[in-house]
């Protein structure tokens, strides 16, 4: 576990005889927040610790301890727990998570990555440009791929028959597959996976479920609903933390990746400032743009249960009010 905090030393101006007097923040003033990402540290998570790195978080009275994830399942279940007082999953997982466990304990304040990267990704030349050109080719997944049921969400949504691609099943390996010529198009994350494909073969351009009526909600700030209850200036000086730190990654790229690198100096700069460089793609969708960074449209939830329900098997009765509640960021 890491801890990120720098104490800042505000000053207060007392007019006795024109001098100043400092009065420096110290660690024991600050509340003690452990946050757990959603899985290794990523470019998602860069305004977290920019936030951290230059003392966002302590001018709003938190000391806050970021730790690695292993996934959206295991942050929801740390959360729940209590063993974290807010974590980073994604807003559909833990709807899922929700109904499966009958708990609606857990609630999202804010979505970081809105629009889901899940995308179709082929070699150039492939002639797949647009969702019905994947008739009559050959597509490479594993099952846990297609147990989620997103594959046949996008086709259905764009009047696609699944039989009408071959689909052949491989447990490990699909992304070697398609290097190899054995396939031709993958359903993975344009961002990092597709990525990844470009640096060894020139791609076409992923073609995102998002952009052909089929978004899952992604990555969110989620806490529980008693602490939120009980701290809620805690969560929303996180809030305005993060969103200062995500308006400093914007500016200086390449310095969030640096703050990252120094936080985590096992990651691999490069692939962070690549991930950092695309994440404005995802971050809001048409519903949301323009607003506060962070805030979630009614509709864009509506989705997400309807898909997760749908294609996914989770059980109907969810409504947005009670995964979602927008009213600790900012005002606009």
């Amino acid at each position: 576990m890491t801890k990120f905090m720098r104490v800042t030393a505000p000053i207060a101006a007392l007019a006795i005889a024109g001098v100043l007097s400092f009065s420096p923040v110290l660690a024991q003033d600050l509340k003690k927040v452990n946050l757990r990402l959603a899985y290794i540290t990523g470019g998602v998570d860069a305004p977290t610790f920019v936030a951290a790195d230059k003392g966002y978080f302590a001018a709003e009275g938190l000391d806050v301890t970021i730790t690695d994830g292993n996934g959206s399942t295991g942050t929801i279940k740390a959360v729940a727990s209590g063993d974290f007082d807010i974590g980073i999953a994604g807003l559909g997982a833990t709807a899922q998570a929700s109904q499966a466990s009958g708990s609606n304990e857990l609630i999202a304040v804010a979505g970081l990555l809105q629009k889901d990267p899940s995308s179709i990704v082929s070699l150039k030349g492939s002639g797949i440009l647009k969702p019905k050109d994947i008739v009559g080719k050959r597509f490479g997944t594993d099952a846990g791929n297609l147990s989620d049921g997103m594959i046949n969400a996008f086709a259905e949504a764009n009047g696609i028959d699944m039989d009408s691609f071959e689909t052949i099943i491989i447990n490990s390996g699909e992304q070697v597959a398609l290097l190899k010529g054995d396939i031709d198009f993958v359903n993975v994350w344009a961002s990092p996976d597709g990525d990844k494909i470009a640096k060894l073969a020139a791609i076409e351009k992923p073609i995102l479920f998002a952009d052909y009526g089929v978004n899952i909600l992604g990555s969110s700030v989620i806490v529980r609903k008693d602490y939120l209850a009980k701290n809620p200036d805690v969560v929303r000086g996180f809030l305005a933390a993060l969103i200062k730190g995500k308006a400093d990654v914007d500016a200086d790229q390449e310095g969030a990746a640096d703050i990252i690198k120094k936080a985590r100096p096992d990651s691999d700069r490069d692939v962070i400032l690549a991930e950092i460089k695309v994440m404005p793609d995802y971050r809001q969708t048409k519903a949301s743009k323009g607003k506060i960074f962070g805030w979630v449209a009614k509709e864009d939830i509506e989705q997400t249960i309807s898909l997760l329900e749908k294609y996914s098997g989770m059980k109907p009765g969810l409504t947005p009010d009670l995964i979602y509640d927008g009213s600790y960021l900012p005002k606009e």
